[in-house]
């Protein structure tokens, strides 16, 4: 059992074609609300406790998840009163965090990751990181790992062929990241490259959706069933 915080709370400029003034995690994929859908994943892979991180029409994400109650576990919300950057959204939100780790992703993507066994895999390392192969990494930031799953780099999008591209998943110890000194900043340009704690990979094969621009956001039509 774990506990999860979702970034969701960005305006999705390069999707307003689809969503208009919506926000981007509520577009709906096959009838429902992206967000729903990765809120249902969690649920399922057994997450006790969502933590939504807001800020662009929070309050009407907030009504929408308390009217229409798509998961059973428990739900919380945390507006940001101005963007703090991927960084600083997860260090607010850790306030809302009881438990000594916790999953981060974000709210316009979803990788097939078994959550509960990426769970199980940090065990005692400080951050983990989702790694998903790929037959084409080029639009991706890659991940150079060795034989024993350290991170050694992470690597900008412009790759060649296969490669275990970064999916924006993490598994995080509360404590790190709640004593970083910055209030506003770029979780992996600024936290990332000042880590030195253990940091591991945890490799999954199956597919990645990012539903930030049209192109995409199709191909997610087409894959979630």
């Amino acid at each position: 059992m774990f506990e999860a915080v979702i970034l969701a709370g960005g305006m999705g400029t390069r999707l307003k074609s689809i969503t208009g003034d919506m926000p981007k995690p509520m577009v709906k994929v096959n009838g429902q609300p992206f967000l729903y859908i990765l809120m249902k994943r969690l649920a399922d892979h057994g997450c006790r406790k969502i933590i939504l991180s807001l800020c662009y029409q929070a309050d009407y994400i907030i009504e929408c998840v308390n009217r229409d109650k798509p998961v059973s576990c428990p739900v919380d919300f945390i507006v940001e009163e101005f963007p703090l950057g991927t960084g600083g959204a997860i260090k607010f939100a850790s306030t809302k965090i009881t438990s000594s780790r916790f999953l981060v992703l974000n709210g316009d993507t979803m990788a097939e990751v078994n959550y509960q066994a990426m769970f199980d895999f940090a065990k005692d390392t400080d951050l983990v990181i989702s790694g998903v192969n790929v037959d084409d990494a080029s639009r991706y930031g890659t991940l150079r790992i060795d034989e024993q799953s350290n991170v050694l780099e992470m690597l900008e999008k412009g790759g060649v062929g296969r490669g275990v591209i970064n999916s924006g998943v993490y598994f995080i110890k509360t404590a790190l990241i709640r004593d970083f000194p910055l209030i506003a900043f770029s979780f992996e340009s600024e936290f990332i490259e000042s880590f030195t704690g253990s940091f591991t990979a945890f490799i999954s094969n199956g597919y990645f959706i990012d539903i930030g621009i049209p192109e995409d956001y199709y191909k997610a039509c087409q894959t979630i069933k």
